[in-house]
């Protein structure tokens, strides 16, 4: 429900804020920068109190706080107050995550199936967002906040873990450092993909999506992601899921610019979800499986996603302005995914880590 609702939020705000209140293209920029930070700073602080505290209660304040923040936007009819709002809907989405993904792994859920859930409800929560946005934009913020109550709903039936609390630091200096050839590559991955992301939905439009068709193609790569998630990434080691995740986003990325029609980047929806698939599963694997303080490096996670979210739209700002048009930001994305994949590879190709009796080790 959560997935459902942030995605349906995401693709439908440009739009809005673009076709309805006039606001160009740089301004949006700023604005889904400043949703990002927001979430950054949010993901790292309650990533970190969900091994301190009970996650459930973690996972249900976020997702209240968010179904409230979400609802603002049916109101938002500025630049001043859309980019307040959206200020808001990032850090009160940034709390639950890290929380979210601990308490499944210790209930004993496969990363893959569990981000499973999460696909299946961009892909559904997009179409009926995007239907809806044809009557009117706003309505696709009114059903996201549905989306978000259903969810708030379940969390409260979620009954207990094995959760051990442990002292962890403000600072997770080690925890980053043994996880950092996984942070990093997600970090250059995602950063140029949030470049393409930010400028998303109006590329979409611009080469003749309407609200629903745009829905068509999110939904694509979701039930992509779906199929890609049960089917092998609980089979695959969590390393190779990455590296195979970062060589298919540069493959996917190459393909957007010589879309030039909205049938023909449907097909390129397909290979983008086993991207996003593969890299994202194998990181949550790689970060729950070696740390016993498994919501603090899932919570250094989504901020790393959070972080390129930040990233992104200013990489996407600089190079529209100097470059004006999609392209160039597409082909920088595919750049920045080999990149990312060279370094993952140099980087494991020395080192291994291994969880042995609770601790965490390096060898070299």
């Amino acid at each position: 429900m959560s997935a459902a609702a942030m995605l349906s939020a995401f693709t439908y705000v440009p739009i809005l804020a673009r076709e309805s209140l006039g606001i160009s293209e740089i301004l949006i920029t700023v604005m889904v920068a400043g949703f990002a930070t927001s979430s950054f700073l949010s993901t790292f602080i309650f990533g970190r109190l969900g091994d301190v505290y009970d996650r459930r209660l973690v996972i249900r304040l976020g997702l209240l706080l968010t179904t409230i923040s979400l609802g603002l936007l049916l109101l938002s009819t500025s630049f001043e107050t859309l980019l307040s709002v959206r200020l808001l809907n990032g850090f009160c989405a940034g709390m639950y995550p890290g929380a979210l993904t601990a308490y499944a792994f210790e209930a004993d859920m496969k990363m893959g199936r569990f981000a499973t859930w999460g696909a299946a409800g961009w892909g559904f929560g997009t179409l009926f967002a995007g239907y809806a946005a044809g009557f009117n934009i706003y309505y696709a913020f009114l059903v996201s906040s549905i989306f978000l109550l259903i969810g708030f709903g379940s969390a409260l039936t979620l009954p207990s873990a094995k959760q051990v609390s442990m002292k962890v630091p403000v600072f997770p200096v080690e925890t980053f450092k043994r996880n950092a050839s996984v942070y990093l590559a997600v970090l250059i991955r995602h950063s140029s993909a949030f470049a393409i992301w930010t400028l998303w939905p109006l590329f979409l439009y611009d080469i003749g999506g309407d609200p629903f068709m745009i829905a068509v193609v999110q939904a694509t790569n979701a039930i992509a992601q779906v199929v890609f998630m049960v089917s092998i990434t609980d089979r695959l080691e969590s390393r190779k899921l990455v590296a195979i995740g970062l060589v298919t986003s540069a493959i996917t990325f190459t393909w957007f610019p010589f879309a030039t029609n909205i049938i023909e980047i449907l097909p390129s929806q397909i290979l983008l979800g086993l991207a996003w698939a593969t890299m994202y599963v194998g990181a949550l694997k790689f970060v729950t499986e070696n740390n016993e303080e498994r919501s603090t490096a899932s919570g250094l996670l989504q901020s790393i996603l959070s972080l390129s979210g930040v990233i992104g739209p200013v990489l996407a700002a600089v190079i529209f302005t100097i470059w004006p048009g999609y392209a160039p930001i597409m082909f920088f994305a595919t750049a920045m995914s080999l990149l990312s994949y060279g370094l993952f590879w140099l980087y494991n190709r020395n080192h291994r880590i291994e969880l042995v009796d609770g601790p965490v080790i390096e060898t070299v």
